[in-house]
């Protein structure tokens, strides 16, 4: 696999920030909280040439905060999916992988990214449907360390790997994959027309992309407070600041000079009894739900801070789970309301024998 990137934690100037954020995952949960909070006041404060150098870390540290709670609530796979009838989270979630993975023609042999891989849960499910070899980009060390064990689990260590790097920046050369991939992870970018060029850059003439990443809807209405209100917590509380809709995502991908095969809402192929929001929602009701239904995630909430508070949990451990709150009332209300979609799908191609934009 290729050298890791290195993180520079500096200013554009060469100086630190007043507070530089850690550029390697773990460490004090307190201090990784700290420094996901910061991303908040630099978000309202329109710090945008800071935001593309440190947003990236930021985010990095929010993964530090709250990969434990999203394994414990979502298991290895952090997306949603949509459901058919009668169908199961789990089912609908590896059925969604693959597809994922049929839809980009991938086989033994096909070079792949998967573009903020998490802790490899698609990359497992999709390497050996597939047999691909698959290299999962992320910035999270702790993410890439749990994502081994799974690829040793798996028996996928001879032919897929990570590279711990920015999907802005990645250190390897021009046309290195086949294909890429993304669940939900783009929208962490804070610029992303320097994202999906560097997506661009990555693939050969003719490589394939299967985005699918969070996006307000058309329904969404910049001048209703309501609307402002839902999107400004759901953004706090997933580490998504500036999100884009639907069709200017779609706009974006076509002017770094991809072709857009086809695009689709796939939240809306749910089975209307089971929209996409609904695992949220307390109506899945098992003891794999008690992570990420309401009364789980107020007992959680109340039983971290009990442990914090006397010194078993480490610092900040219930603030985090407070955000997550946040942040799934957030979803449910923006589902509800329709004016976000966490599923948005861009089937795109680079052209044969273009250049790199």
């Amino acid at each position: 696999m290729a050298e890791p990137a290195r993180i520079d934690v500096h200013g554009t100037d060469g100086a630190p920030h007043r507070r530089p954020v850690s550029a390697n995952s773990g460490g004090d949960l307190r201090e990784a909280l700290d420094d996901f909070l910061e991303l908040k006041e630099m978000v309202a404060a329109r710090e945008g040439d800071r935001a593309l150098h440190d947003q990236p870390q930021m985010v990095s540290r929010f993964y530090d905060v709250v990969t434990k709670f999203y394994e414990y609530g979502w298991g290895q796979s952090f997306h949603f999916s949509p459901r058919r009838s009668g169908e199961g989270l789990r089912s609908a979630v590896r059925r969604h992988e693959i597809s994922i993975g049929e839809l980009l023609a991938l086989g033994p042999g096909t070079k792949v990214a998967d573009i903020g891989c998490g802790v490899a849960g698609p990359l497992v499910t999709i390497a050996n449907a597939t047999g691909a070899s698959i290299t999962g980009i992320n910035l999270n060390a702790y993410q890439i360390a749990r994502g081994q064990r799974s690829l040793h689990r798996a028996g996928l260590q001879e032919t897929c790997g990570f590279l711990l790097a920015s999907f802005m920046d990645v250190p390897l050369d021009d046309g290195h994959f086949d294909a890429a991939y993304s669940f939900e992870s783009t929208c962490h970018a804070p610029d992303k027309t320097l994202c999906f060029k560097e997506l661009y850059r990555l693939l050969r003439p003719g490589g394939e992309l299967a985005l699918i990443d969070w996006c307000l809807t058309d329904s969404f209405d910049e001048d209703d407070p309501v609307h402002r209100d839902i999107r400004d917590r759901l953004e706090f509380g997933n580490a998504t600041p500036n999100l884009l809709t639907t069709s200017s995502q779609l706009d974006l991908v076509r002017a770094v000079g991809f072709e857009i095969l086809s695009s689709r809402d796939q939240a809306l192929e749910c089975d209307p009894d089971a929209p996409w929001y609904r695992s949220l929602q307390g109506r899945d009701l098992s003891l794999a739900s008690l992570g990420r239904i309401p009364a789980g995630r107020w007992f959680t909430a109340r039983a971290t801070s009990l442990l914090e508070l006397l010194r078993i949990a480490p610092a900040g451990t219930g603030e985090a789970a407070r955000i997550l709150n946040v942040a799934a009332d957030s979803l449910v209300e923006a589902g509800v309301a329709g004016i976000f979609t966490p599923s948005f799908l861009i089937h795109a191609r680079k052209p044969d024998g273009s250049v790199s934009s």
